[in-house]
């Protein structure tokens, strides 16, 4: 536990998309090492680089956002980490053509999780764009990251189950090796929402699968593995809901 750091400051916007549970999960998910460089990809409030270099102080993090940065930009500011992340706003299928191939230990990303036809399109734009693929699908967001990943870099996503094997093929296809995955389930009794998959560039691996993360007990409070993540950020806030974009 970092009960020695400052606790972290992540605050949202009270209207548009909100940042729940995810972001903890695939920030605890990567194993970094001093000095590594780290591409979060449509990074909203910027709560998963504040949570990594949290972390990892000597991290070099890029996050991009296609939509309003101002809060990112403020969390960033708020807990002195200008230094450590440099935050672009701006659509990620374009600026990637502005970054150096093969220059990422690691491509982070929470991205929209619904195609387009399927589910009600929420009328918040903010939303929308989280949630549904209207500005990155999962083949145009592994088309652009692969090239900018070092070979035996590792790329980590958060999706929902059954798109698991769509995922699976994506990566496979641009030589991105499945290494491990994790579902994730409100509690015991139900069904996973999320699965989290990380693969490695042109490096194959045994693949792995983790025993599976329960967020909350039946009673609904954080299970003890869940509450062990946020005290690992020394994050005190708990933001509600989970896998509900």
């Amino acid at each position: 536990m970092n009960s020695t750091k400052t606790e972290l400051v992540i605050d949202q916007e009270n209207t548009g998309y909100r940042y729940s549970i995810e972001p903890f999960l695939l920030a605890d998910l990567v194993t970094l090492l001093p000095g590594e460089c780290v591409l979060d990809i449509g990074t909203g409030c910027g709560v998963i680089p504040l949570l990594m270099v949290h972390r990892q102080p000597t991290l070099k993090v890029t996050a991009i956002e296609i939509q309003d940065c101002a809060q990112a930009e403020k969390n960033i500011h708020t807990n002195g980490m200008s230094q450590q992340i440099s935050l672009i706003h701006g659509d990620f299928l374009k600026e990637a053509e502005n970054l150096q191939p093969e220059s990422f230990d690691h491509i982070v990303s929470n991205p929209p999780y619904r195609k387009i036809q399927t589910g009600r399109i929420n009328p918040d734009s903010g939303k929308a764009v989280a949630r549904h693929e209207l500005s990155l699908s999962m083949s145009s967001l592994l088309d652009k990251s692969a090239p900018l990943l070092k070979k035996g870099g590792q790329i980590s996503l958060a999706y929902p189950p059954e798109r698991l094997g769509e995922l699976m093929r994506e990566l496979e296809c641009r030589k991105l090796y499945p290494s491990q995955a994790r579902f994730v389930h409100g509690n015991y009794q139900a069904l996973a929402k999320i699965v989290l998959v990380s693969a490695l560039k042109e490096k194959k691996s045994d693949f792995s699968v983790a025993p599976p993360l329960a967020v909350y007990n039946e009673d609904g409070t954080y299970s003890q593995e869940m509450q062990g993540i946020y005290a690992s950020f020394n994050y005190i806030d708990r933001p509600n809901g989970f896998g509900e974009k």
